[in-house]
């Protein structure tokens, strides 16, 4: 029996029908197979002329209208977020976590402002992983001034240069130009005064920062910005502080899917079938949802040692999936436990991630058909090689190119 009609048998076991396996061989298998994969591919990626102009397919639309309740998400199902919490709270009671930034001897404005235009250009770079931006900026103060950048392509490039932020450059210097007359026109040209000017409200300030997309400043870039004010000590703030969210990433998210607190009916679909990214959205909102509840839950443990705002665990989080929880490689039983070698190699924050025996912190708390559980994937939907170009129709053919 080939895998196609042992595919065919378990979507009728589903469907509580009886497929008849022996009646299809040789020629008729592969008759059977060339009128199911058309249906199945016409149904999933072909515009019909009698769908809506926004839908590539019938499956996408069906999927825009039931991806949450296709995968039916729940967040601490079995309390699986104080769990956490309190391993959580073993590891901060005794050490302080904060983000690693070396910003030498410069000034809290100083800071606010190297920290705004590099916070805008963190996606598909490392930049914590290149040379201190901090020490860049004594060498080059001008690409941090606002008044000086936002006339001055030259200055942009010069920033993105050292950054080697070298993609997609026709989005990255429009950010830093409009960002810059931003903080010209509101606020008198220094980030630091960000805070002031809404009162020390969390809410209030990603509002202003995500306003228009000219900034560069997404949902995440002004959480990950506004988390760095505070563990730097350069911002305190007075309102909705349970609203900056630990960042969801692909690390995050595959911390929060093994250990459970937040759970979906099936594991996660491939990119391929996440027509238009519906799943992706929902995760990314719902992995900020539960790591939210894991700090809510730890603030119910007696004489806690919970961070000021959810955002402050991002730093072990992020690490952990970094470096412990990685797709295909996991610091936990039955997996091999990190060697004594490796850990002292690690800065003392890293090694926080892991129990004396060389373990994950959080090895009794993922259970095991929950380890090899994955982060999705996106899709762009807009660009050359996104949705709205890889649409096709009843042709035949297309599809997303590579």
């Amino acid at each position: 029996m080939s895998n196609f009609l042992e595919f065919l048998e378990k979507l009728a076991q589903h469907c509580g029908i009886r497929f008849k396996i022996g009646e299809f061989e040789g020629e008729d298998e592969y008759k059977l197979a060339a009128n199911i994969l058309n249906e199945i591919n016409s149904f999933l990626y072909q515009k019909k002329a009698i769908l809506p102009s926004e839908y590539i397919s019938e499956f996408h639309r069906y999927w825009e209208e039931n991806h949450e309740k296709v995968l039916s998400p729940k967040i601490n199902p079995k309390g699986e977020c104080l769990t956490v919490a309190k391993v959580l709270e073993g590891i901060y009671k005794s050490n302080i976590i904060r983000v690693q930034l070396d910003t030498l001897d410069l000034t809290e404005e100083e800071i606010a402002n190297v920290r705004f235009f590099t916070a805008i250009q963190d996606f598909n770079i490392d930049v914590h992983a290149r040379s201190n931006p901090f020490e860049f900026y004594k060498r080059h103060p001008n690409c941090f001034r606002p008044e000086k950048v936002m006339n001055n392509a030259l200055l942009v490039d010069e920033l993105l240069n050292f950054l080697g932020a070298q993609s997609q450059r026709d989005k990255r210097k429009p950010w830093m130009l409009n960002s810059a007359r931003l903080l010209v026109e509101q606020y008198n040209s220094s980030a630091y005064a960000i805070n002031k000017v809404h009162d020390g409200d969390v809410v209030e300030i990603v509002k202003s920062l995500t306003a228009e997309e000219k900034y560069g400043f997404s949902i995440k870039k002004s959480h990950m910005f506004l988390r760095d004010m505070a563990d730097l000590s350069v911002w305190k703030y007075k309102r909705n502080v349970e609203k900056l969210d630990v960042m969801s990433d692909k690390n995050t998210m595959r911390v929060a899917l093994r250990t459970g607190i937040i759970q979906f009916r099936i594991p996660l679909l491939a990119s391929f079938l996440d027509v238009f990214c519906y799943q992706y959205s929902m995760v990314d909102r719902l992995n900020r949802e539960s790591w939210r509840e894991v700090w809510e839950k730890w603030g119910e443990i007696p004489k806690n040692h919970r961070p000021p705002t959810p955002a402050s665990m991002d730093y072990l989080i992020f690490r952990l999936g970094k470096i412990a929880c990685r797709p295909s490689k996991r610091i936990c039983p039955p997996e091999k436990e990190i060697a004594e070698k490796r850990l002292e190699s690690l800065v003392p924050q890293d090694r926080l991630i892991f129990r004396d025996d060389g373990y994950c912190i959080f090895t009794q708390v993922c259970q095991l058909e929950r380890k090899m559980l994955n982060a999705p994937n996106s899709i762009s939907i807009e660009g050359r090689t996104g949705w709205k170009s890889g649409k096709t129709n009843e042709g035949g053919g297309g599809g997303i190119s590579s």
